[in-house]
């Protein structure tokens, strides 16, 4: 047993006692200073690093304890992504469960602008929603190493961060005992964050970064904060790019709903705090001048408060990634050439998923990141998890609306030209040779046949044709052909004839758009949508070579291609037919003027026979898969984001999410089904890795199709809005004219007819339900 499961199974005991001795037995870890020579707290040691407080020298480290998590995990899931960039001003460096196994340790980069370490641990908490330990605000707090297994996210610089300034700042009044939340004039870190005075030193002067923040600009008197700009970029632009975005400043009867949609977006780069929500809303012009106007006393500090109190989700709303994104192009154009670059918001998701990936990284996947290169690990991943599942093909599970499930993805991985897609192909010669092997004697037999069917007269009997078993198709596969295929892929398991994958991969989306103008691919469109849940599709052709059945569609594919031909699959005119949401799409590494390392190619033949070894392991498998815990656990992410998307109102997202919870499952069986086939075990692990499958592959079919969506389902409201909202017909027009109760002689002067036509109208009113008769020649409106 290990000191860390001794640690836990004294804890779950209740023996604290015992827990805390073998606690103090692990490896210490220092994260927040470093310490100048010194004689010790008495002086009477010999001098070295004792852990002193008037010695410490801090590094700009702020270390947060969450204890007492009954599911620490839980904790770390709801840390937005953009916690973890480098653009955060308290970017996330490490979490990792403590040794008890029911706590959570964030090591983070403190930020001048909110204070000292208590400060920063305070505003932390806040932002994840949990008490903080009060201990940490000692810089010489230890940190006992964990299991590897235990490491939620690491992002290696931690180790060699130091933030000088931070020192210069705070180091003094540090040492100087000053360590406490708000000094004796604050009480908490909310009161910081109202009064927005800058932290005081010892002497009383007041302690500032560089950057200069720390001014009063919020809308009342009494409100007061701190908050001038997000990441570099003032507020003020942040909120007119936002309010541009969304249909400009709103008019009168409108601005209610405006600033509560403007406010859910806002309070994730306000530390969901409703003050500092307040104060940075009051930087926007048109909520300045509707506070002056019409807005009751309290209104907008009441929807401050009402959003704050509703749950933070996974990443930024997308309206505003498009605001910060937008402000940041017009900061680089208005600073000329010499801006500095900007990671662009796909690949800073890259970074952040790479950070989450790499503790999580276990056979197979780790095999085929390694072929790949870290950098292109998502794309390889959902390539390499496509083909996994489709060897998988004898295997099934019960999904969470309780019927067996086959595994069907179709994964498009897109980069522009010459962006390293061969290793797609690379991983396909592998991973699939033991398809193309089982496909050869099937081949051969057909090949066989053709030959005697040359060589036959027309007068002579001719060969039947062999019913053979053969599952990789090329991407010009005719109609005729792949359905004959489809009949053909079949085994029977434990006495029941199963259907068995069909799979396509193709190097060039641009070809597979080609065959599907004309030939080859005619129909098969409907085929890859259909795929997704296996329905049903067939053919009654005249044709001689026709299959003319039925059949369930059960074909998994594999596509590389560019963004250019990408667009020419899915576009405006199509990308309501399913397909955006049927497919598990990622985006290669940028390597815009790049140049690739220069060397001599050399195969790693080790690991090509790894990932072969793989393919043959996973064709062998077959039966039902006990996942229940991994269903579990997606349905409740699925759940999330049904709540997130109904909050923020977000319809695309609502779309998005539904299908996106078979590939969280698809692609983390390969991982759990490496471990052992026969005892099929769902660790925390796998589940993390799912939440990140799941995060990625709405992320990315947002990045391409999400836009395209929405503007679809816009013009569709535009042109199918009722005639009566458009625009009211002459007689309706004219009815509205007339008085509660009127006259047949009234309605004839009214509507300009003749009696005759006068009747005929007035009856079909009271048809409608319109009017009812009062006496002869009199009628009543019953509809306004």
């Amino acid at each position: 047993m290990t000191t860390i499961d001794a640690c836990r199974k004294a804890y779950a005991e209740g023996n604290r006692k015992e827990y805390d001795r073998l606690k103090r037995t692990l490896p210490l870890l220092m994260f927040m200073c470093t310490f100048r020579p010194n004689t010790g707290a008495k002086g009477k040691n010999p001098e070295d690093a004792w852990r002193v407080q008037s010695a410490a020298v801090l590094n700009g480290l702020c270390m947060l304890d969450v204890d007492h998590v009954e599911n620490p995990y839980d904790v770390f899931e709801r840390m937005p992504g953009h916690m973890f960039e480098e653009t955060c001003e308290q970017q996330v460096m490490l979490v990792h469960i403590t040794p008890s196994g029911h706590g959570l340790r964030v090591v983070f980069r403190a930020s001048e602008r909110i204070g000292n370490l208590a400060q920063n641990q305070a505003a932390m908490a806040l932002k994840l929603g949990v008490e903080a330990d009060e201990a940490c605000k000692d810089a010489s707090r230890g940190s006992f190493c964990p299991y590897f297994a235990d490491l939620l996210y690491l992002d290696e610089n931690v180790f060699t961060f130091n933030n000088e300034n931070y020192e210069k700042i705070y180091g003094e009044i540090y040492r100087c005992g000053g360590s406490a939340v708000a000094g004796s004039r604050r009480s908490s870190v909310e009161s910081v964050e109202l009064d927005g005075s800058p932290s005081e030193a010892v002497d009383g002067t007041a302690v500032r970064g560089d950057s200069g923040r720390g001014t009063s600009t919020g809308m009342d008197e009494g409100t007061k904060e701190e908050l001038n700009d997000y990441e570099g970029i003032p507020y003020e632009r942040l909120l007119d790019a936002w309010t541009s975005q969304n249909g400009g400043a709103p008019a009168a009867g409108k601005r209610h709903y405006v600033c509560i949609r403007m406010a859910e977006n806002f309070r994730y780069i306000a530390n969901n705090n409703q003050h500092q929500l307040l104060g940075v809303l009051g930087k926007c012009n048109w909520v300045r001048e509707w506070k002056r106007g019409d807005a009751g006393p309290h209104e907008i500090e009441d929807i401050c408060r009402d959003v704050c109190a509703k749950q933070l989700f996974w990443r930024l709303p997308k309206k505003l990634e498009a605001a910060i994104a937008a402000a940041r192009a017009a900061d680089q154009s208005e600073g000329g050439g010499d801006a500095p670059a900007v990671s662009t918001p796909a690949e800073s998701f890259n970074r952040t998923f790479l950070g989450r990936l790499r503790p999580l990284l276990a056979p197979p996947y780790d095999s085929v990141v390694k072929l790949a290169g870290e950098d292109a690990a998502l794309p390889a991943i959902a390539a390499a998890g496509s083909m996994f599942c489709t060897l998988l093909t004898r295997c099934w599970y019960r999904h969470f609306d309780g019927q067996p499930h086959r595994m069907n993805p179709q994964a498009y991985i897109i980069g522009d030209p010459a962006s390293g897609k061969s290793v797609i192909d690379r991983l396909n010669t592998e991973i699939m040779a033991v398809m193309r092997a089982a496909d050869e004697p099937g081949r051969e037999a057909e090949r066989r046949y053709k030959e005697e069917m040359k060589q036959k007269g027309a007068n002579k009997e001719k060969p039947r044709q062999p019913e053979a078993v053969i599952r990789d198709l090329p991407a010009r596969t005719s109609n005729a052909v792949f359905y004959r295929r489809m009949r053909n892929a079949k085994e029977m398991i434990d006495g029941e004839e199963v259907k068995l994958h069909l799979y396509t991969f193709d190097s060039e989306l641009d070809s597979t758009i080609t065959a599907q103008s004309g030939g080859s691919w005619i129909g098969k469109h409907d085929l890859e949508l259909k795929a997704f849940h296996n329905e049903w599709s067939g053919v009654d052709y005249a044709n001689g070579d026709s299959v003319n059945e039925n059949m369930q569609v059960f074909w998994n594919t594999v596509t590389t291609g560019t963004p250019i031909s990408l667009a020419k699959k899915i576009n405006l005119r199509n990308v309501n037919d399913g397909l955006c949401s049927r497919i598990v799409i990622c985006k290669m590494p940028e390597n815009k003027y790049k140049m690739i390392d220069r060397g001599d190619y050399e195969r790693n033949h080790d690991l090509e026979l790894k990932l072969k070894e793989w393919g043959y392991k996973f064709e062998r498998m077959k039966g039902e898969l006990h996942i229940e815990r991994l269903v579990d656990h997606v349905y409740h992410l699925c759940k999330e984001a049904a709540a997130e998307a109904e909050d923020t109102q977000d319809a695309v997202l609502d779309y998005l999410r539904k299908r996106s919870v078979f590939y969280a499952i698809w692609l983390t069986v390969p991982r759990i089904m490496a471990r052992d086939a026969k005892d099929v075990t769902v660790t925390d692990d796998d589940l993390k890795f799912a939440t990140l499958i799941y995060e990625a592959v709405i992320y990315w079919q947002d990045y391409y199709f999400g836009q395209m969506l929405q503007e679809s389902w816009e013009n569709a409201n535009r042109n199918f809005v009722q005639r009566s909202q458009q625009r009211k017909s002459r007689n309706s027009e004219l009815f509205e004219m007339l008085p509660a109760e009127f006259t047949t002689e009234e309605a004839q002067k009214l509507l300009g007819t003749t009696e005759e036509a006068v009747k005929k109208q007035l009856a079909r009113w009271a048809e409608r339900g319109w009017t009812e008769r009062v006496t002869q020649g009199k009628y009543r409106k019953l509809k306004n």
